[in-house]
C-alpha cells in the first residue's frame, strides 16, 4: 500500500478536503498523497468568484485571503429583458469575491503542501480500479495503491468513472471569454462600486440558463468575463452557444470577433448522485455543484470538509464502504442548499413563456432576495 488516503486533483475540492483532514485528523497528513495533472499554477476556465459561503470556510480553516489577490463585487444585478431585482448581502459588504483562480487553487495547494501533505504535480491519472483490499489509481507514471482514493478531479472525473460509467447526463455546458481594454460601464457602478450582471434574457434564445459579465482579476489585471451558462436539458438539438454570447456583447458595444471563446463542462448535482462506492469518495464538481448557476467553487470547498468528515469515521471504524456518505452529504446544510437550489431550477426554467418571465424578475424580484436567496445561500452560517 502507497498511501492510506490519495485525493486525484488540488483544485479547491480536493485542497479543502486535505486542509479539513489535517484540522480534523492531522495523524493522517504523512499518510495521505495528493495528485495533480498539471503544474500550478495551471491554467483554469473560471472567473474565480467565491460566494460568501466558501469565504467562510475558508476563514474557518484560518487561511490568510488577503495572500491572493483579489476584488470584491458589491452587487448582483438580474435582467430579463432590460430589467430585474439588484441583490446585495445582507451579511458583508460584498456579494461575492473574485479571485485569480489559477493563483487561488495554487495557493489552496500550496496551504496543504504546507501542512506536510505529500503533492505530487503533472500526474496524469488514466484509470482509478477499486479491488477487495486497496484501490489501484493507474496514471501516466506508475500504478499507486491506497485505501480510499478521493475523486476531486472535476466534472470529467477519471475517478467518477470508476463508480458509474455515465459521464454525458447532468453536464451543464460554459462558454466564456476573457475581455481587455473594453468600455467599463456595463459592469462597474459610480455609487455603488463593481456590479456582476446576470441577464436571463437569453433563454429567449432557447438555452436554460443566463449570459454573465463580471469583472475579475487575471496575471494581476482587473478585465471583464463574460459568459453563457446553459443547464443542458431538455429535448431536441442543442443551440449552439456562441451566437448567443456574441449577441450578448454586441448589445454591449462589443466586436466578439477576434474574441478567444473556450466551454468547459459543469457537472450539476442531482440527490440521487452517485457520491461513494467501497474504498471511493466523490467531492466538488466530480460528485456535482450548484445546477441553477453552476456556482461550483464554494460547494467545491464545503465538499472537502465533508469529505474529511467522513474519512475521519472511516479510519475510526475500519469501514470504507462509504455507505452512509450519501446521507452526510445530503443532511448537510450544504446538501440541503443544494437541493433547494435543485428545486429552484426546475420552477426556473421550466417557465418559458416571456411575459411570465417579465411578471417574475419585474414584478416579484424582491421575493428572490427576501425568501428565495435565504432558502439556497448562507449554508455555511451557525
Amino acid at each position: 500500500m502507497d498511501k492510506e488516503i490519495i485525493i486525484v486533483g488540488t483544485g479547491p475540492a480536493g485542497s479543502s478536503t486535505a486542509l479539513h483532514l489535517a484540522q480534523r485528523t492531522p495523524e493522517r497528513v504523512e499518510r495521505t498523497l495528493l495528485l495533480e495533472r498539471a503544474h500550478h499554477p495551471r491554467p483554469k476556465l473560471c472567473g474565480g468568484g467565491v460566494l460568501e459561503d466558501g469565504l467562510r470556510i475558508l476563514d474557518r480553516l484560518g487561511l490568510d485571503l488577503s495572500a491572493v489577490e483579489h476584488l470584491d463585487v458589491r452587487e448582483v444585478q438580474i435582467l430579463f429583458q432590460g430589467r430585474g431585482p439588484l441583490i446585495e448581502s445582507k451579511t458583508s459588504d460584498a456579494a461575492f469575491r473574485v479571485f485569480d483562480r489559477p493563483l487561488l487553487d495554487s495557493w489552496l495547494a500550496e496551504e496543504a503542501r504546507a501542512k506536510g501533505f505529500a503533492l505530487e504535480e503533472g500526474v496524469r491519472v488514466r484509470q482509478v480500479r477499486p479491488g477487495p483490499d486497496c484501490v489501484e489509481v493507474i496514471t501516466d507514471r506508475r500504478t499507486y495503491r491506497a485505501q480510499v482514493v478521493v475523486g476531486a478531479d472535476g466534472s470529467n472525473s477519471v475517478v467518477r468513472r470508476a463508480i458509474t460509467p455515465g459521464t454525458a447526463k447532468g453536464v451543464a455546458r460554459l462558454m466564456e471569454c476573457y475581455l481587455d481594454d473594453v468600455p467599463t460601464s456595463a459592469w462597474e457602478s459610480t455609487q455603488n462600486g463593481r456590479i456582476a450582471l446576470f441577464d436571463y434574457t437569453a433563454m429567449l434564445d432557447g438555452i436554460r440558463g443566463y449570459t454573465w459579465n463580471f469583472p475579475m482579476v487575471m496575471n494581476g489585471k482587473t478585465t471583464q468575463n463574460r459568459g453563457v451558462y446553459d443547464l443542458n436539458v431538455g429535448k431536441g438539438k442543442r443551440k449552439s452557444l456562441r451566437p448567443i454570447l456574441e449577441k450578448a456583447l454586441r448589445a454591449d458595444g462589443i466586436d466578439p470577433a477576434g474574441l478567444h471563446f473556450q466551454s468547459h463542462p459543469i457537472r450539476w448535482f442531482t440527490a440521487k448522485g452517485p457520491f461513494s462506492a467501497p474504498g471511493i469518495l466523490l467531492a466538488g464538481d466530480a460528485a456535482g455543484v450548484d445546477p441553477a448557476a453552476g456556482e461550483g467553487i464554494a460547494f467545491a470547498l464545503g465538499y472537502g470538509e465533508l469529505a474529511a468528515e467522513e474519512l475521519a469515521d472511516a479510519f475510526a471504524r475500519k469501514d470504507f464502504s462509504f455507505s452512509g456518505y450519501a446521507d452526510r452529504v445530503l443532511r448537510s446544510r450544504m446538501g440541503r442548499a443544494l437541493q433547494n437550489r435543485y428545486r429552484l431550477t426546475g420552477m426556473l426554467y421550466s417557465i418559458r413563456i416571456p411575459w411570465v418571465q417579465r411578471l417574475l424578475w419585474w414584478r416579484l424580484g424582491f421575493l428572490f432576495q427576501r425568501y428565495l436567496q435565504p432558502f439556497a445561500t448562507d449554508w455555511t452560517l451557525e
